[in-house]
């Protein structure tokens, strides 16, 4: 036994030993292995090797001891566990010999978490479940978990939707209290519209997909000196569903109508979203109905708003309404010609002015994908954007930046923006000007303030006015380092669009923050003032919004694995989409299935990867974004949802 000098001792050397180490804090981010790393706070990230990796999760917050390797790499030891958000999993159930886990589905988390015989309810191995975290790894690195819901079996018709829906947790029922509420408002519906002013008479109809039930909007377009009027009616779910109601607080907790391939998820319950809100045809229901002047340059003018009511003529498809728009009249009804042939030369007015004093995105195909009675893929069909599309499309940007330019007079609302480059990457794209910019416009444009709305327009036009490819490249690369959209309760600009305010208020039954920019817009006519969002629930929102894109991307990467099975050694033409050190990210034309590339399984002979430039050396041909190149379908792994392809041969010797 040690006496109480040499316990003295080794704890002063304990303490010795602990001052002298680097510590720093930060969050855990998980690999393909069975390693980690950890990015600290000041930006540098750290090794942490796989015994380590065991005792914690990716996103864990933690604080580390930091040792230099060799080349000036940090590695990192684990000191203390600050934070651990992962308390849900969901994942397969596996079990080997005796023991019993939830293999889990979440990237950088390639481990199996124990599952506990009292923790397995009546689940079975080889089930897909639902499981919380019962226990932390960091004390001796051994999780457990206990199964809360049972997904499915994996051959169970639809598996792959009711497995995203549970792994996102998307909201796919009501509570009793919403349904009750709904229940009520039918008898609601005739009081509200009867007091209200019936602006049927503009002729408004409603232009979707044929197949949309959910119309959140109907147009009319009349002629006027100068130009036109358009007529905007929205449905109007504000004037019977107040904040902290019930149905407000299931909507708010969706943020969003979640279109997935074969299954929408409604924000609000079907037969709201779909019947008594969706402006049917030939029935009167409560609208927003907005006037906004249009120039013949299609410069927007003044604007007006009213809350009344409607009825739609008719429901019009954008496949009816495109065959009109191309000379055949049969394709409406009478009663909508006139205004339709308004909204097209509308629209073509607003399209060419936004070309010249905001910023117009590209055409891109659309991917319809048709499901069999499995809830799998059974064709893909590749649909260009008609002319139609593009007329609704410049009625509700027309109509959102003119509600956008109101809400920011009125210091409330919730606002759409775009801030521009990643403050992080503004050195790249510095370096990235100066190098292929002619003298004159590095000083004019590269030299000022690209986060500002004014200087950021002016280097995007530029770079469109000159149609040599090396211009057009760099505005592709200047892309990709661009911040994603977000949403705001302060008007701010919008540069993906070159706006200096913009709100969207055009689909009410399908997004919270159109929901709620009706409420302010009702206050203001009543003489009061709507509660704003606070920043809390403007993130609770946008982190609703991102959970949702993500789980499309999960269930559309599996659909599509199982799709390409049956493809392996099939050729397809395709354009380079991702470029990095391992490969290329190859979108297919005909389907829109993305693919990789990879190119660095060699060692005697690894790519020359260009990060600046994102460019590609490989067998001395030279890739890059955009590139068109043909590739054959090597391999599909569904449970990775990853489809490996090769290089057949680019299409163009150069890079075009």
């Amino acid at each position: 036994m040690l006496n109480a000098d040499a316990l003295n001792q080794l704890k002063d050397l304990k303490s010795d030993i602990r001052s002298s180490k680097e510590f720093a804090e930060g969050r855990v981010r998980g690999s393909s292995g069975k390693f980690g790393f950890v990015v600290l706070d000041d930006g540098r990230e750290a090794f942490l090797p796989p015994p380590e990796m065991e005792r914690v999760f990716p996103g864990d917050r933690v604080r580390v001891s930091l040792s230099e390797e060799g080349k000036g790499k940090l590695a990192a030891e684990l000191d203390k566990l600050l934070e651990s958000e992962l308390d849900y999993l969901v994942g397969k159930y596996v079990q080997r010999g005796q023991g019993h886990f939830i293999q889990p589905s979440l990237p950088g988390l390639s481990r199996w978490i124990f599952l506990p015989p009292k923790a397995r309810g009546k689940a079975q191995p080889n089930e897909f479940i639902a499981a919380r975290v019962n226990r932390h790894p960091f004390r001796d690195g051994r999780a457990q978990a206990r199964v809360v819901d049972v997904i499915g079996k994996p051959d169970m018709p639809g598996i792959e939707h009711a497995f995203v829906v549970a792994q996102y947790q998307l909201s796919d029922r009501f509570s009793d209290a919403a349904l009750e509420q709904a229940r009520e408002i039918e008898g609601k519906l005739e009081d509200i519209t009867a007091g209200r002013s019936d602006f049927s008479e503009y002729g408004f109809a409603t232009i979707d997909a044929e197949s949309t039930r959910d119309m959140d909007d109907a147009l009319a377009v009349s002629a006027r000196d100068g130009g036109w009027t358009l007529h905007i009616a929205v449905a109007d779910p504000s004037s019977l569903i107040e904040p902290g109601s019930p149905l407000d607080k299931e909507a708010f907790r969706r943020a969003h109508s979640q279109y997935l391939p074969g299954e929408t998820l409604p924000m609000l319950p079907r037969d709201l979203c779909e019947n008594l809100f969706s402006l049917v045809e030939g029935e009167l229901r409560p609208a927003l109905v907005l006037h906004i002047d249009v120039d013949s340059d299609g410069s927007l003018g003044d604007s007006r708003y009213e809350f009344g009511a409607i009825r739609s003529q008719s429901k019009l498809s954008y496949q009816q309404v495109s065959q009109l728009i191309e000379g055949d009249d049969s394709a409406v009804p009478e009663a909508q010609r006139a205004s339709l042939r308004a909204l097209a030369d509308l629209s073509a007015a607003r399209a060419s002015y936004r070309a010249g004093h905001s910023l117009v995105m590209e055409d891109r195909p659309d991917y319809e994908i048709h499901l069999n009675e499995q809830r799998k893929i059974e064709r893909i069909e590749k649909q260009e954007r008609n002319v139609a599309q593009r007329m609704v499309e410049e009625a509700m940007l027309a109509t959102n930046i003119s509600v956008g330019s109101k809400l920011a007079e009125m210091q409330r609302g919730c606002f759409s923006v775009h801030l521009g480059f990643r403050e992080d990457r503004m050195g790249e794209v510095k370096s990235l000007l100066k190098e292929k910019l002619p003298a004159d416009m590095k000083e004019s444009v590269a030299e000022k303030d690209l986060l500002q709305l004014d200087n950021y327009l002016a280097l995007v036009k530029f770079l469109e006015s000159h149609r040599e490819p090396e211009m057009q490249y760099l505005l592709t690369v200047l892309k990709r380092m661009l911040r994603p959209g977000q949403l705001a309760n302060s008007a701010g600009a919008h540069l993906g669009l070159g706006l200096n305010a913009y709100a969207t208020v055009t689909s009410p039954i399908r997004k919270y923050n159109d929901l709620h920019n009706h409420r302010v817009l009702r206050a203001a006519s009543e003489g009061q003032e709507a509660g704003p969002l606070s920043d809390e629930q403007i993130e609770s929102l946008q982190d609703s919004l991102v959970r949702g894109r993500q789980a499309n991307r999960a269930l559309e990467q599996w659909l599509y694995a199982q799709f390409m099975q049956d493809k392996v050694g099939q050729t397809f033409s395709g354009r380079v989409t991702l470029v990095n050190g391992a490969g290329l990210g190859v979108r297919l034309d005909d389907y829109g299935i993305d693919g990789f590339v990879r190119l660095n399984g060699n060692k005697k002979k690894q790519p020359e990867f260009d990060g600046k430039h994102l460019k590609l050396t490989h067998n001395e041909k030279t890739y890059q974004l955009e590139q068109p190149v043909t590739v054959k379908v090597s391999g599909v792994d569904v449970d990775k949802r990853r489809i490996a392809l090769e290089l057949v041969e680019a299409e163009t010797e150069k890079p075009t």
